[in-house]
């Protein structure tokens, strides 16, 4: 069963991305805090972590911390952006983000995205 870790502070936001994971199948945690992040990735090992750039913390600063961390997802990070930023958009790509998504997010395009990184693992 894949593993998903969900990194977002908006309920509202994880909730149907959580919904639809585990609707097909996949085991999904659900954090809002970076710390938070630091405790799962050693504990849960997902596959995938999808990472708000918009935590208690600057996501993409975590994200270039643990890019070869032996913690980092085999599947990769796809990261989550807001509307028109471009900056992190870029910023994300040149750090080697598996993917990068605008919020609002479209299910589809996520489960799609995911099912297409655990294919590479």
């Amino acid at each position: 069963m894949p593993r998903i870790l969900v990194a977002e502070d908006e309920a509202k936001l994880a909730q149907p991305v959580i919904d639809r994971f585990t609707g097909i199948g996949y085991e999904v945690h659900w954090v809002r805090a970076v710390r938070e992040v630091r405790a799962e990735l050693p504990m849960f090992s997902p596959d995938v972590l999808i990472l708000d750039t918009t935590l208690d913390t600057d996501g993409l600063e975590f994200f270039q911390a643990i890019r070869f961390a032996p913690e980092h997802p085999p599947g990769g990070v796809v990261i989550l952006t807001e509307p028109g930023d471009v900056g992190t958009r870029e910023r994300a790509q040149q750090l080697g983000a598996a993917a990068v998504i605008s919020k609002p997010i479209r299910g589809d395009e996520l489960v799609e995205i995911v099912e297409d990184l655990l294919t590479f693992i």
